[in-house]
């Protein structure tokens, strides 16, 4: 093959070339100014790494660490959790040993159909959400006298699963009531069940926050709360868009 060659501003390099058919084809190429594209983009590559990366990764740990601070100041001391285990369990498993693991309580009262949709809506988009995480348990507190029919239509209702994740205990009168004041749940005139309220259990059984799941900034905050003391491992997503979810 012939090649013949000529150069032009000493960058711009146009070749002839005869291909097998006879005919003649024309290229044009330079190859200088991709020499000059490298050694300019070069100190710029450089300048990145060594000031913009480690900045931009400060940020984003300095960011992360102010809002784990906001949400763990947001909790208080409502004293130790009761012992729940004396209640009769009707759906779930509510484990034996809770020390180290998170605990969300609720009380649903199935004649109160307001409140107890609010409440089995948010409970099931808690579950969705956090279905995944180790050492979290949601257990609702209903009353004996159609316990264990109760739940069961209450988690047909809102699609909640047959899981140990999920429990509930089954109380007299007297214990429905006296569980929601040792909670201390802030129900002012209204008995426990009229509205969506629940207790937050940290890892060492310290009730910390109470929210009611009927207030949407309340649920958000609970699910925020959640999220930075058990964080998701699989399912970041979520939590990215957690309030698009409640």
């Amino acid at each position: 093959m012939n090649v013949s060659t000529a150069h032009f501003k000493a960058t711009v390099i146009f070749e002839k070339r005869v291909n097998p058919s006879g005919e003649d084809s024309f290229f044009f190429y330079s190859s200088a100014p991709m020499a000059k594209s490298k050694n300019f983009l070069t100190p710029i590559i450089v300048i990145f790494l060594l000031v913009g990366f480690p900045a931009i990764s400060y940020y984003y740990l300095s960011t992360g660490f102010d809002y784990r601070k906001e949400a763990i100041l947001t909790q208080g001391d409502f004293g130790k959790m009761p012992d729940l285990l004396a209640l009769t369990q009707v759906r779930g498993k509510l484990p034996s040993k809770l020390r180290g693991s998170m605990v969300v309580v609720g009380w649903l009262n199935p004649n109160n159909v307001s409140a107890a949709g609010k409440y089995g809506n948010m409970l099931d988009s808690l579950y969705n959400q956090f279905e995944d995480s180790p050492n979290l348990h949601f257990t609702t507190v209903v009353p004996a006298s159609n316990g264990k029919a109760a739940a069961d239509q209450f988690a047909t209702t809102h699609n909640l699963p047959d899981t140990e994740m999920l429990s509930f205990l089954e109380a007299d009168a007297t214990t429905y009531a006296s569980t929601a004041e040792a909670f201390q749940l802030p129900l002012g005139e209204d008995s426990p069940g009229q509205r969506p309220i629940v207790a937050l259990v940290d890892s060492s059984q310290t009730i910390v926050k109470h929210y009611d799941l009927g207030n949407r900034q309340e649920a958000i905050g609970l699910v925020e709360l959640i999220s930075v003391i058990i964080p998701l491992p699989e399912r970041q997503d979520i939590l990215l868009n957690r309030k698009k979810e409640l």
